[in-house]
């Protein structure tokens, strides 16, 4: 017979069956996971063509009802959606008292008004010191928010659950990865959204610094499409295949970025006492040789390459053929199911 504590822990089961969708203007990035006991399996995988609305039908619903597949369609459903709108901060508060903790966070994000924001945060496990609080937030617009979780049906499957940035939800994936594997090293992460980029470094098993700019993958596509006279879709195999050298463009579109991730980065060894040992590229840029070489040329550090999905199960069919060596693309949308059975 099960124990009162057992019976209690199995009413309060969270979600065992979860697709992590990240949204992209495009596409949208599908990652299914089972949990069985305490063992979670990925077991489908898909890149689905986001539908566009078109007239008046398009100004009252901008973001199109998603009509997944059955073999991605899971009880529940958990967005990534794209960082460029939100507001992601790692703050460090004085005090360990968690008694005006949402007050003070809510403070320190600098919104003029928080009521038409979706606030979250989430507590990290040491401070630097033991008279601080260190703590990961994120503001998302509110109207954003309600669109996005409009793409879901209104009745079925799969019901929302969570919604992350991607960005955030590409650090989830990351931690639990190469942060994991390598706790003793300090690593460095940034990703590239289409028109933002959130870099992180990490100390110790924990984030140690994370910021946001507003420059992402679309600022180097512009520049090949100018500089070649070819169009989007050439441009993106261009910067992936690098078939051409586009490392004048690459250089003077990735110098902003370069510049705070030196800076950022001297700050972190100078705080923590330490060295930056590897930085990881995720999200637009991530197999593209020109920004490796830029960015690892300008940190005199290795850019090493990253399989989200080592280290999990994956069911037999999970990953179609047709995605191999494309397993980057589906950080995020991988993140925000992991970030979704952790919190659970």
């Amino acid at each position: 017979m099960k124990s009162p504590l057992e019976i209690i822990r199995t009413l309060k089961r969270g979600p065992t069956d979860v697709v992590g969708l990240d949204i992209g203007s495009a596409s949208v990035r599908a990652v299914r996971i089972r949990k069985n006991n305490d063992t979670l399996t990925v077991t489908a995988v898909d890149i689905l063509e986001r539908p566009v609305q078109a007239g008046n039908e398009a100004e009252e619903h901008p973001l199109p009802t998603l009509d997944l597949p059955s073999h991605v369609k899971a009880r529940y459903a958990s967005l990534a959606v794209d960082s460029s709108e939100a507001i992601v901060r790692l703050l460090t508060l004085p005090g360990k008292s968690e008694a005006d903790l949402d007050t003070r966070v809510i403070d320190s994000l600098g919104l003029e008004n928080p009521d038409d924001y979706r606030i979250s945060y989430k507590v990290l496990a040491d401070g630097a010191t033991r008279s601080e609080t260190r703590v990961v937030a994120v503001a998302y617009p509110d109207t954003l928010a309600t669109d996005s979780i409009a793409m879901l049906p209104t009745t079925g499957t799969p019901a929302p659950y969570s919604l992350e940035v991607s960005g955030l939800a590409t650090m989830t994936t990351f931690m639990n990865g190469p942060v994991t594997a390598r706790e003793s090293d300090t690593l460095g992460l940034i990703d590239f959204g289409e028109t933002s980029s959130l870099f992180a470094f990490f100390h110790k098993g924990s984030p140690a610094l994370i910021r946001k700019l507003d420059r992402g993958t679309n600022a180097l596509l512009d520049k090949v499409e100018a500089m070649l006279g070819v169009d989007r879709e050439t441009a993106i195999g261009i910067i992936s295949d690098g078939s051409f050298d586009i490392s004048p463009a690459a250089t003077e579109v990735l110098q902003p970025l370069v510049r705070q991730i030196l800076v950022s980065r001297d700050f972190v060894e100078r705080r923590e006492s330490c060295k930056v040992d590897a930085v990881y590229l995720a999200g637009g840029l991530a197999v593209s040789r020109d920004a490796q070489n830029e960015i690892g040329g300008a940190m005199g550090i290795p850019v090493e390459s990253w399989n989200p999905f080592s280290g999990l199960n994956m069911a037999a069919d999970a990953m179609p053929d047709k995605f191999a060596g494309l397993e980057w693309r589906f950080a995020a949308a991988l993140g925000a199911c992991l970030a979704t059975f952790e919190e659970s």
